[in-house]
């Protein structure tokens, strides 16, 4: 027999099935991934985003004719597929290419047993029947495998039943059987299968890490030189962590940020130059990696009518005519059928972008970031590599300066009703802003130890903003607040027959604040903002986007009384001419400003208006009593029509229909006064309106 290369099973004794398995697991194990021409680029730089992206460059040098293996978690294929960008100054970028989202169900697809038969050898040759293979053992044979039949048999003691499998096969000599268990070797012979085999060992130890894949990019161009992968993937979001010391007297607070990050990408961050942004960009993701199939419109197949020999079952010539009539109109509808949709257009890839600058060079450790307002985020660069292995945690120190700072007590009613919020009005009078985050404040006593007096929020604060940074309650001060309610004050104008009516609106706050015995107090009472409200006071009232802030000093044991004073003017104008009286009469009775004669004219005005809707009333009267009355003569006359006209009863609906005419007719002449009235008396009305002078 000739010597070639085979896949080969040669356990020195296949005693059980467990033992097949164990064996064909650890042959796929072994099998090595290599890539021929690969090269990897190392991680240099990473730029994380509080929106949760982040940014990720690996850079190094390639030469042309290879390919650079990118791995990626599965999770992120999508991520980079989306932003996948090469800098290449000298060259192109070739093809991107990866497996398939599933590639062990693409690959077990197109070979004749699945993944589950790799598990069992005589699983394995009975999905190859037909495959030619040599085994050795007590039968040594070479031919075509016919079967592995499974076979229950008495133990030699005759105490037990056990399991073994007769595999039979095709020879030269015909069929040969022997005992699964008893083979010491068994290897394919037949080329195709073992390439199957091979295929199927190869793509499981490709993917043996279920969770990830790995792109190969291809490197165009000639020689060798620097090139760079970026690319933006999902990211746990890097927080903010402040602490801030309070100086004893007036002056400046020490603040300092911390960063907190982790490195969750499945490798170790070495040497890698470390960028921090604040900012809220827009994050979009797509399902580039998921197999997407357009709708298709199914077109049936047409065919010809169907024949068929006459037979005499009785059918008249009826019959086989609104058969036929029944064919054509099916034939019809298949031919009305939707045409197949037009294909896509492929386009050919862009070239690769240039390589911008190259990494910066080594530099000493700092003890912050170095930080700049971009346009839309801040941007926070460390100046020393970073280094931090998959898994872990980092606190790096980005802030470390000092800023403007004032204690004082923040009064906010939904907060406390009673008592301040001890506070610092913050001044950002650095060269950037501030991102928001948690805050740890500390006090610097009198003996110069740290002493913690509360947690507080920073919010965002930008260049040259003021924020208040609340921290404790100060049950040592007290303030009493009264809601005095609104109230609304109107002045009218009339020129050319034109009323302008001003009303003024006026709500009051008041305060008392009760400062402790032994320490002096800068308050600020908060209100919030109502929509068209202004402060009356143009001094001492700060308004921000939410509130307006009213600042009250208090010495110690002392109380003062403030107040805090809303205004809203509303200005509205009418003509007098096209108002109807009874509008006109509400809208300017009780006008700050009206005089002896004006109220003269509004008096006679009032008469005027109350004789208008006394008629107006008399009106709406007569109208219910009319549609009282329309109603009874039909309940009238359908009786009139059961009963007949000469009875007696009729007589009396006959009356009656007669008597409710006669109504109808006073109540129409009563319509006519009344209206009558109404017109004299609008007339009137305008006469006065004409007198009115403010």
């Amino acid at each position: 027999m000739p010597a070639s290369p085979r896949h080969s099973l040669r356990p020195r004794r296949l005693a059980s099935r467990s033992a097949l398995r164990v064996s064909v697991l650890a042959m796929a194990a072994a099998l090595p991934v290599t890539l021929a021409g690969a090269a990897e680029l190392p991680l240099t730089r990473v730029v994380l985003s509080s929106a949760g992206l982040a940014q990720f460059t690996h850079q190094g040098s390639a030469a042309a004719g290879t390919t650079i293996d990118l791995p990626v978690r599965l999770d992120q294929v999508d991520d980079v597929l989306k932003s996948l960008t090469v800098f290449d100054a000298a060259g192109a970028v070739g093809p991107i290419s990866l497996p398939g989202r599933e590639p062990l169900d693409e690959l077990f697809r197109d070979l004749p047993f699945d993944r589950e038969a790799l598990a069992s050898p005589t699983d394995l040759v009975n999905a190859l029947v037909g495959s030619e293979v040599e085994i050795a053992g007590p039968v040594a044979a070479r031919g075509r495998i016919f079967r592995v039949e499974t076979e229950r048999v008495a133990t030699p003691d005759g105490h037990d039943v056990t399991t073994r499998h007769r595999l039979s096969l095709l020879t030269d000599k015909g069929l040969v059987q022997a005992i699964f268990e008893e083979i010491t070797a068994l290897a394919f012979t037949d080329p195709q299968a073992r390439g199957q085999i091979d295929r199927a060992l190869a793509g499981l130890a490709e993917n043996r890490a279920k969770e990830r894949r790995s792109l190969s990019i291809g490197v165009l161009g000639t020689g060798s030189r620097a090139v760079a992968v970026a690319y933006v993937v999902a990211a746990p979001i890097w927080k903010t962590s402040w602490r801030l010391v309070i100086p004893q007297e007036k002056g400046k607070a020490r603040l300092q940020g911390w960063a907190v990050l982790e490195n969750l990408t499945g490798g170790d961050w070495k040497g890698v130059d470390l960028t921090l942004t604040s900012g809220n960009p827009v994050a979009l993701t797509q399902p580039l990696y998921t197999s997407i199939y357009g709708e298709r419109t199914t077109v049936p197949v047409s065919t010809g009518a169907r024949i068929a020999p006459p037979s005499d079952s009785g059918r008249t010539a009826a019959d086989m005519r609104a058969r036929a009539g029944r064919d054509a109109a099916a034939r019809l509808e298949e031919a009305e059928a939707e045409p197949w949709a037009k294909g896509g257009i492929v386009r050919a890839p862009a070239p690769a972008m240039r390589l911008a600058v190259a990494p910066p060079p080594m530099a000493p450790v700092a003890a912050a970031a170095e930080a700049r307002d971009a346009a839309t985020q801040l941007v926070y660069r460390f100046p020393s590599p970073v280094t931090l292995a998959t898994g872990h945690t980092l606190m790096l120190p980005f802030v470390d300066r000092t800023i403007e700072a004032e204690r004082v007590w923040v009064y906010r009613p939904s907060t406390d009703p009673r008592h301040p919020l001890a506070a610092l009005r913050l001044v950002n009078d650095g060269e950037t802003a501030l991102p928001g985050g948690i805050v740890t404040t500390f006090e610097t006593s009198k003996d110069g130890a740290l002493e913690h007096v509360g947690d507080a929020v920073l919010p965002l604060i930008t260049r040259g903003e003021a924020k208040f940074l609340s921290f404790a309650l100060d049950a040592g001060t007290t303030v009493r607040r009264e809601d005095r309610g609104v109230r609304r004050t109107s002045l009218g104008t009339i020129a050319d027959g034109i009323l302008t009516t001003t009303v003024r609106s006026r709500r009051v706050f008041a305060f008392e604040v009760t400062a402790p015995p032994d320490q002096d107090r800068t308050v600020i009472l908060e209100e919030g903002r109502i929509d068209g409200w202004t402060p009356t006071a143009k001094e001492g009232i700060e308004t921000t986007p939410t509130h307006h802030r009213l600042r009250v000093e208090v010495a110690k044991g002392a109380m003062v009384e403030t107040d805090l004073t809303l205004e809203r003017v509303d200005v509205q104008t009418v003509s007098l001419g096209t108002m109807p009286p009874e509008d006109l009469l509400a809208r300017i009775r009780g006008l700050e400003n009206e005089g002896p004669a004006f109220r003269a004219a509004i008096d006679r005005l009032a008469v005027v208006v109350a004789e208008i809707g006394r008629a107006q009333a008399q009106r709406d009267a007569n109208e219910q009593e009319r549609e009282k009355i329309v109603s009874d003569q039909e309940r009238i006359r359908a009786n009139l029509q059961s009963v007949g006209p000469s009875s007696d009863l009729g007589r009396r609906y006959l009356d009656m229909l007669k008597t409710q005419e006669n109504r109808l007719a006073e109540l129409g002449r009563s319509d006519q006064t009344a209206a009558d009235t109404i017109a004299a008396k609008r007339k009137d009305a305008q006469e006065i309106v004409k007198t009115l002078k403010l």
